[in-house]
C-alpha cells in the first residue's frame, strides 16, 4: 500500500474542506446588492412620486392670500380712478352750485365781525365776494378799462387767500376795515385805513370797542417797533395792496356818478 499517495490525498482533501469553509457566501452578498439596488430604486420612485404630488398640489394658502390681495388692490385702484373721473366730470356743476349759493349771500360787512376770531372764515368769504362785486361793477361801468385786467391779476393772490381762509388775521382785519368804510361810502376813512395797511399797522373800524388802548399797545409790543411796511414784504403783496386803493377810488367815482345822475333827474 502506497502510504505517501494516500497521505497526499488526505491532505488535499483537508485543505479543500478548509478552503471551502473559509470562502464567504455569495448569497448574502448578492442579497445585499439586490437590497441596495431595491433601496435605490425605491428612493428614486418615492422622490418621483413626491415631485408628482407636489406638482398636483393646489397653491399654498399664503399664495392664495397674495392673489386676493393683488385683486383687492387692483379693484381699489380702479375704484379710486372711477371716483376721480366722476369728480372731474361733476366739478363744473359743483363749482356752479357753490357760486350760485354764494351770490345769495349778503356781502355787507359789519363792524362787530371785524376782529372776531370766530367770524374770520365768514368775514374772509364776505371780503372775497365784495371784491368780485366791485370788479364786476368796474367792468360793467367801463371805468378805466385799461386798468381792469391788470387790477384783476394783481388781486388774484388776495382773493385766492381769502377763498382758502389763509389770509393772516392782521391783513384780514385791515382789509375788512377798508371794505367796511367803502360800503358805508366813508371814503376818507377807507383811504386812511389803506394807508395804515400799507405801512404795516392794523386798521380798525371806528366804533369797535373790543380794541382799546391796552390791546393796541400790547399788539404793538408783539409786532415790534421795527416792523416792516406791508408794501415792502414782497411784490405780490405790494401789488394787491395798491390794487385795493384802486377799488376805493373806483367805488368813490361810482358813488359820485350816481349822485350826479340823481341830481340831474
Amino acid at each position: 500500500m502506497d502510504y505517501a499517495n494516500l497521505l497526499k490525498a488526505e491532505i488535499a482533501k483537508k485543505q479543500k474542506a478548509i478552503a471551502s469553509s473559509n470562502r464567504p457566501s455569495e448569497t448574502p452578498w448578492l442579497t445585499q446588492q439586490q437590497d441596495e439596488g431595491d433601496g435605490l430604486e425605491s428612493k428614486m420612485l418615492r422622490s418621483t412620486e413626491a415631485q408628482d404630488n407636489q406638482e398636483q398640489k393646489p397653491p399654498l394658502e399664503h399664495d392664495v392670500r397674495e392673489v386676493f390681495r393683488e385683486q383687492g388692490k387692483s379693484k381699489e385702484t380702479d375704484s379710486k380712478s372711477a371716483a376721480s373721473a366722476s369728480r372731474l366730470r361733476t366739478r363744473p356743476g359743483r363749482i356752479a352750485k357753490v357760486l350760485a349759493d354764494e351770490r345769495k349771500l349778503d356781502t355787507a360787512i359789519s363792524a362787530t365781525e371785524i376782529g372776531d376770531v370766530e367770524q374770520e372764515a365768514h368775514l374772509s368769504l364776505k371780503c372775497n365776494l365784495y371784491i368780485h362785486l366791485l370788479l364786476q361793477l368796474w367792468q360793467e361801468e367801463c371805468y378805466k378799462p385799461e386798468l381792469i385786467l391788470e387790477t384783476k391779476k394783481a388781486l388774484y393772490p388776495l382773493v385766492l387767500k381769502l377763498r382758502k381762509r389763509r389770509l393772516s388775521s392782521e391783513f384780514l382785519t385791515s382789509l375788512a376795515t377798508i371794505l367796511f368804510h367803502t360800503q358805508q361810502h366813508q371814503f376818507p376813512q377807507a383811504t386812511q385805513s389803506y394807508m395804515k395797511l400799507s405801512i404795516g399797522n392794523v386798521a380798525w373800524p371806528i366804533g369797535v370797542t373790543s380794541v382799546g388802548i391796552h390791546a393796541r399797545s400790547a399788539h404793538e409790543r408783539i409786532q415790534g417797533k421795527d416792523k416792516i411796511a406791508n408794501v415792502m414784504l414782497d411784490e405780490h403783496t405790494r401789488l394787491w395792496i395798491t390794487s385795493v386803493k384802486r377799488l376805493i377810488t373806483f367805488a368813490e367815482a361810482l358813488e359820485r356818478r350816481k349822485k350826479s345822475q340823481h341830481a340831474n333827474e
